[in-house]
C-alpha cells in the first residue's frame, strides 16, 4: 500500500463496491430466513409477535437492498454514458454491447443452475417461491422478461434483472433523444418515469386492480424513478461536493434508512411508499459518498490487501445475487431429506446464509473476474473498430472520471 493511498479516505467508488457486496450478502440472509422457516414450519409460531415481525419485516426484507442496487446502478450507468460521449459521439451499439455483456453471460449460467437445482429437488423442494415452474415462464426467463409474467421457481430474485435490462435500454435510447434536444438524459428519464408511474398506478388502483401487467408496468416505471435518482447524483456530483448544505443533509442518510426500516417493521406504509422512502435514503447515501470525495484523489487507490478485499466484495455481488436462491433451496431440501437439519432453525439460517455468501465470493473469482476480463477485451475491440453509429451530443452534465464500481466500462 502506498503512503498516499494510506492517507486517502475511502473513495466513493470503493464505498460503492463495499455496498454492492454487502447488499448482496444481506439479500442472501433475507432469503435464507424464508427458506429456513419453510423447512422449520413451527419456528415462527414459537416466537413472540415482536421478534417474529423483526425477522420477517427487517431481516427477511431483501427488498431494502434491491432498492439500493437500483440507485447504485443508475449512478454507475450515468458515469459510463458520460465517458462514451466525451468526444461528442454516443455509440449506441457499443453502449448496448457493454450492458448486455455485463448482464447476460452469468445470468444464463445462473438460470441453467436454477433448472438443475429444481430438478434435483423434485418433490422435496421447500415451499418457497413455488410459482413459475413451467415452460412458458422458463422461456420468459430466457428473454429476461420474467418480471412481466412471473419468475422461475427458486430463480425468483432475478425479477430485478428485468428492470435493470429495461433501464439500460431505455437510458440508451433516451440519450439519443437528449442529444438532439440538448437536455440531460437522466433528467428526461426521471420525468418520463415519474409521469408514466403516476399514470399507471392511478389506472391500476382505479380500474385494473386484477391486471398484473398494469401493476407490473407501474412498478417498473416507479422503480425507474429511483434508478434515475442515482443517475442524477452522478450528473450533479460536482455541485454536491461544492455544497456544504448538501453534505450535511446527505449525512443523515442512515436516519432515512432507519426510518424506512422502522415503517416497514410497523407495517405502517404501503409497499410503494416504502420504495420511495428507501429511494430517498439510498440517494442520500450516494450523495454523501460523492460529496466527501477528496479532490484529485485516485478513484481506486492502491491499498494492498485492503483494496483487494474491497474489489473482491464488488466482484462477489452479482454472482451472489444470481446464484444464491437455487443453491440455498437445494441445500435446505437436501438437509431435510437426509435428516441433517439442525434442531434450531437459526442454525439452518446461518448455514444457508454462509453457503449463499461463500459460493458468491468463490464465483466472484472463478466466474465473474474472468468474464470481466473477457468483457474488457470485447469492449476495447468494439471501440477500436469504430463501426457502431454515433451522433453529436449536447452537454450531459459533468463529464470525465475513471472506471467505476470495480468494473471496466
Amino acid at each position: 500500500m502506498s503512503d498516499r493511498a494510506a492517507r486517502t479516505p475511502t473513495t466513493s467508488h470503493e464505498k460503492i463496491d463495499l455496498c454492492r457486496g454487502l447488499f448482496a450478502f444481506l439479500v442472501v440472509a433475507a432469503h435464507a430466513v424464508d427458506v429456513a422457516w419453510a423447512v422449520h414450519p413451527s419456528a415462527p409460531a414459537a416466537m413472540s409477535p415482536a421478534v417474529r415481525d423483526a425477522w420477517q419485516h427487517v431481516v427477511a426484507a431483501g427488498v431494502f437492498w434491491v432498492i439500493g442496487f437500483f440507485v447504485i446502478s443508475g449512478f454507475c450507468i450515468q458515469l459510463s454514458v458520460e465517458r462514451q460521449v466525451e468526444s461528442g459521439r454516443f455509440p449506441l451499439g457499443n453502449y448496448l454491447a457493454a450492458r448486455l455483456s455485463r448482464i447476460l453471460p452469468l445470468y444464463y449460467v445462473a438460470l441453467a443452475s436454477a433448472v438443475m437445482f429444481e430438478w434435483l429437488m423434485g418433490a422435496h423442494r421447500p415451499g418457497v417461491w413455488p410459482n413459475g415452474l413451467d415452460p412458458r415462464t422458463l422461456v420468459a426467463q430466457l428473454f429476461v422478461a420474467q418480471n412481466f409474467r412471473q419468475t422461475f421457481g427458486s430463480f425468483a430474485p432475478s425479477w430485478s434483472i428485468t428492470n435493470e435490462m429495461f433501464y439500460y435500454v431505455f437510458f440508451g435510447l433516451l440519450t439519443r433523444v437528449a442529444m438532439r434536444r440538448g437536455v440531460r438524459p437522466a433528467s428526461l428519464g426521471m420525468v418520463a418515469c415519474a409521469t408514466l408511474a403516476v399514470g399507471l398506478e392511478v389506472a391500476y388502483f382505479a380500474w385494473f386492480r386484477r391486471d398484473p401487467l398494469a401493476r407490473g408496468l407501474g412498478l417498473l416505471f416507479g422503480l425507474g424513478t429511483i434508478w434515475f435518482q442515482g443517475a442524477l447524483v452522478a450528473v450533479h456530483r460536482d455541485a454536491l461536493r461544492a455544497s456544504l448544505v448538501a453534505r450535511r443533509v446527505a449525512a443523515a442518510w442512515p436516519l432515512a434508512l432507519a426510518t424506512a426500516i422502522g415503517l416497514w417493521y410497523a407495517q405502517a406504509v404501503h409497499l410503494q411508499v416504502l420504495y420511495l422512502v428507501l429511494g430517498v435514503a439510498f440517494t442520500m447515501m450516494l450523495a454523501r459518498f460523492v460529496a466527501t470525495d477528496v479532490p484529485d484523489a485516485p478513484a481506486t487507490p492502491d491499498r494492498g490487501r485492503l483494496g483487494a478485499a474491497i474489489r473482491a466484495l464488488g466482484l462477489a455481488s452479482y454472482p451472489t445475487y444470481l446464484f444464491h436462491g437455487p443453491l440455498i433451496m437445494w441445500l435446505a431440501s437436501a438437509m431435510a431429506r437426509t435428516g441433517r437439519l439442525p434442531g434450531d432453525w437459526r442454525a439452518t439460517w446461518l448455514i444457508l446464509s454462509a453457503a449463499g455468501i461463500g459460493s458468491g465470493i468463490v464465483l466472484g473469482f472463478v466466474a465473474e473476474r474472468p468474464l470481466m476480463a473477457w468483457r474488457a477485451g470485447l469492449l476495447r475491440r468494439l471501440k477500436a473498430s469504430g463501426r457502431p453509429a454515433a451522433e453529436p451530443t449536447a452537454a450531459l452534465g459533468a463529464t470525465g472520471g475513471p472506471p467505476v464500481c470495480g468494473m471496466p466500462r
